[in-house]
């Protein structure tokens, strides 16, 4: 249970960590914000948010682009009107991604993730064994993924069905471990109509399902 103490001191480290932001110490300021985040009472959802948009910021200096994004979708639940808010829309696609410089990569970078995750989910540790193996497979989507926006259909699809397209696409990957090693495949999870991705999120943010709790991780989320 949280104290008074600890409300005091989580105060202080975000103090902390924007001193150390101010001075362009992002790495410190990191672990000071990520402090004041475990120490804050749930309930005060307005100081939770300014800790995780704090953080985002830090993750950003550090071009921890993805990892930022997910901070920042944190605190965008619990303020749900001011900078925060548009902070996140400014910086985040359809997917729910941080925002790439073209379109064609917003969606490229939708594909690999949720690609990769099946891949992954497949693999022991949830972990490449290699760079060799990493190299492969990033090479056998890269290929996939040349024939899918080549497709005519594809570029008349708007994020809601790409996301419906890319979830489903099976893809048969090429075998780098003998069965007795891979971990048991887990059923895929993915609505059953485009339109279920742009309802307004179930938690209330107001914000589209997929730019929120349904959001892709970014690869380095994985």
């Amino acid at each position: 249970m949280r104290t008074s103490s600890d409300n005091e001191k989580a105060n202080s480290y975000l103090r902390r960590g924007l001193h150390e932001l101010s001075r362009h110490k992002p790495a410190k300021a990191l672990g000071l914000f990520r402090k004041s985040i475990e120490l804050t009472p749930p309930s005060c959802e307005k100081k939770l948010s300014r800790a995780f948009y704090w953080l985002s910021i830090a993750l950003l200096q550090l071009n921890k682009r993805d990892l930022a994004v997910r901070s920042l979708a944190n605190a965008q639940r619990m303020n749900r009107k001011g900078y925060i808010r548009r902070f996140y829309v400014r910086h985040v696609n359809g997917y729910g991604m941080i925002k790439q410089p073209t379109k064609e990569l917003d969606d490229l970078y939708a594909f690999l993730s949720i690609q990769l995750s099946f891949y992954l989910v497949k693999r022991p540790n949830y972990r490449f064994s290699s760079e060799a193996e990493h190299s492969i497979i990033l090479s056998f989507l890269l290929n996939a993924w040349k024939s899918i926006k080549d497709s005519q259909e594809f570029e008349s699809l708007d994020c809601s069905e790409k996301l419906m397209l890319f979830n489903k696409l099976k893809i048969e990957f090429p075998a780098f471990a003998p069965d007795s090693m891979v971990q048991r495949k887990k059923e895929r999870q993915f609505l059953q109509s485009s339109m279920a991705y742009i309802q307004p999120c179930s938690c209330g943010s107001g914000l589209p399902f997929m730019q929120c709790c349904g959001r892709t991780r970014g690869i380095s989320e994985l």
